[in-house]
């Protein structure tokens, strides 16, 4: 039995053709693509003679799939040409219609993540509530309040302080209601 795993080939093989490595650097044994066959234009079709047969009449035999070359992928798109590339806010809220982002959104978009793990949002039939979501959340605004410090507006600056003091807050009263439940329901604690 030992011989015929030995024997047995594998029934796929797997080719790394990343052109780049993690870094972003080339990798030394990427496979190398000619630019000249993928730029080059289709072969003209010679002109018809009156004695040559109509050419969509000749049959041409099918090259085998070792001699199959990859088509070339036109590198130009005809039409009009873009002067600017990838993403700009300013012309997308012009086009889609819509509001500047500003820092403020970002925060609320946070506080209301937070206040739906505190259970102030219905998320279903019943409220719950994710004391670690919470905890995590209100980490990740104070990182945010560290990372920012000096970057901000007065008025931003109040504002994400004034989240993050509120959020604390709202997390101190869920923990001591828990603890609170908790020793109510505790073995041995006076029934009321």
């Amino acid at each position: 039995m030992g011989e015929m795993e030995k024997e047995k080939k594998p029934e796929f093989v797997v080719t790394d053709r990343r052109k780049f490595n993690v870094d972003g650097e080339p990798r030394p044994d990427a496979p190398v693509e000619d630019k000249a066959a993928q730029v080059a234009p289709p072969p003209a079709a010679p002109a018809a003679s009156k004695n040559t047969p109509n050419p969509a009449a000749v049959a041409t035999p099918e090259p085998k799939a070792a001699e199959k070359q990859p088509k070339a992928v036109p590198t130009a798109v005809p039409g009009p040409q873009l002067t600017e590339t990838g993403y700009n806010g300013d012309r997308e809220r012009t086009e889609f219609g819509g509001q500047k982002m500003e820092f403020i959104h970002l925060l609320d978009m946070l506080v209301q993540t937070a206040m739906m793990y505190a259970g102030a949002m219905e998320t279903g039939k019943e409220r719950r509530v994710d004391i670690v979501g919470l905890r995590q959340m209100i980490d990740l605004i104070s990182v945010l309040e560290q990372k920012t410090k000096g970057n901000l507006t007065e008025q931003e600056q109040s504002i994400l302080t004034n989240t993050v003091f509120q959020l604390r807050m709202t997390y101190m009263e869920i923990v001591n209601m828990i603890d609170r439940q908790a020793m109510k329901n505790a073995p041995g604690a006076p029934r009321q």
